[in-house]
């Protein structure tokens, strides 16, 4: 595997706990300055106007955090897609283009994408050339065993302790998950 699960794990409980503050706090922040707006009180008055322009501030921030890190969580959940990706390839090299056709994203989208997960770290043992990637395979895993599909029974060539998908029906699946054959 070429995930770090442990990180994405923390990843995806810190960016669930930030969206879940921020998105409590504008709520709270919202339903204060609808009470603030609609009291008789304030209305017409200086003090009202500058705390609705105070609390529009405030909430446009904590909804550019939430986008901010739902965007954060968009690009790890791709971290799975270029996994197996990097499990099924045979020689060590997948140019982006290749990437790009295979998951639909564009290239540009690719790029960034990989660039920002072997920086942070969620993606392991591969290296970003300027047209590639290079998967640095582990000792043990270099070598390659045929398997039969659990699904169609198809008779497909898997690297050790990584995955493959079967050229005959598409299922996606795991050495340990077949070592009986």
């Amino acid at each position: 595997m070429y995930i770090k699960n442990s990180k994405i794990g923390i990843f995806k409980t810190v960016n669930a706990i930030i969206i879940g503050v921020a998105g409590f706090l504008a709520l709270c922040n919202l339903i204060f300055a609808v009470i603030m707006l609609t009291l008789d009180e304030f209305r017409g008055e200086m003090v009202a106007i500058v705390l609705g322009v105070i609390f529009l501030v405030l909430m446009s921030a904590m909804t550019a955090i939430v986008i901010w890190r739902a965007i954060a969580i968009h690009r790890v959940t791709r971290c799975r897609i270029y996994n197996s990706i990097f499990e099924e390839d045979h020689d060590g090299v997948i140019e982006f283009s290749s990437i790009s056709a295979m998951t639909g994203f564009s290239e540009a989208a690719v790029i960034r994408d990989l660039m920002w997960l072997t920086k942070a770290q969620y993606i392991h043992n591969v290296t970003l050339t300027r047209t590639a990637v290079v998967i640095n395979v582990l000792p043990g895993e270099n070598t390659f065993v045929t398997v039969a599909c659990p699904t169609c029974g198809a008779h497909i060539t898997i690297r050790t302790n990584g995955g493959g998908r079967c050229e005959h029906c598409g299922t996606f699946m795991r050495l340990r998950e077949n070592q009986n054959v």
